[in-house]
């Protein structure tokens, strides 16, 4: 082969091999993401909400049936602060938007 028949040739063969890895880390993160969200969809506990209060220290809302717990998290453990009947919340419990609709509201945008 002359040397413009193999440039040609490189040229494809990396072009290929990019498209193939796009196409191989789509699916990677979908098959992921759908696996993240089945072994997280619980019913009846519900992580409510998260204030981290320094590097390795947080505080965690967690909501069990009808009953909300406020836990403090560190780096030596968990330790259970109260527990609350009944909280009016701001914002409805929802669950996260997945990776499909925060990609295609972006997609859209454009």
């Amino acid at each position: 082969m002359d040397n413009g028949t193999m440039m040609f040739f490189n040229i494809s063969v990396f072009i290929l091999a990019s498209i193939l890895i796009i196409i191989l880390a789509y699916f990677t993160t979908r098959f992921l993401s759908l696996n993240f969200t089945s072994k997280n969809n619980n019913k009846n506990i519900k992580f409510v909400e998260k204030f981290p209060l320094g590097v390795d220290k947080s505080l965690v809302l967690i909501q069990l049936d009808n009953n909300f717990y406020l836990i403090f998290i560190n780096k030596n453990g968990a330790q259970l602060i109260d527990k609350i009947d009944s909280l009016k919340l701001n914002e409805p419990v929802s669950k996260p938007p997945s990776f499909n609709d925060i990609f295609f509201k972006i997609r859209n945008k454009k």
